[in-house]
This record gives structure tokens, sequence and C-alpha cells, in this order.
């Protein structure tokens, strides 16, 4: 069966949804829906499409998290305690 590649778009979408587990851990959904400003029903569905987060929720998640927005799009989150 052949290779198959990702594409850079795939590549920044898993990079995405790996950031945001890490940011998850150790909080409940309830949390994580409080600090981005959501119910906690669209939290969940966010969670299931990271695709629709907003710019605004990930800078609350980021903010809250202590960490470079930047960096939750570009390179693999560096939490502390890993």
């Amino acid at each position: 069966m052949p290779r198959v590649r990702l594409t850079e778009a795939e590549r920044y979408y898993s990079l995405i949804c790996d950031n945001l587990k890490k940011l998850e851990q150790g909080r409940s959904a309830r949390e994580m829906a409080i600090i981005t400003g959501v119910s906690e029903k669209t939290y969940y569905n966010r969670r299931k499409n990271p695709k629709s987060l907003t710019l605004q929720e990930v800078y609350r998640l980021c903010t809250a998290a202590k960490i470079n927005i930047a960096d939750f799009y570009s390179s693999e989150l560096k939490l502390k305690g890993e």
C-alpha cells in the first residue's frame, strides 16, 4: 500500500487538535467552556471540530494557559509538567 502524505493543511489541523488536547489536560469540559466563554454544549462541538474554534476562543485558552497564541498555531506545545 502506498504511503499517504498529509497536506500542509492537514498537518496544521493535526497540530491544533493535539495542542487543544494538551490545554484540556486536567480540566473538565465545563471549565474549558467557562474559559472560552461559550456554553458547555458549544465547547463539546468545538472539541469535535477544532476548525470551528474562533480566534477569540483560542486567545482565551492561550491566555488562561499563559502561552503565546502563535505557539498554539505553529508548534507542538510544551506545557509545565510534561
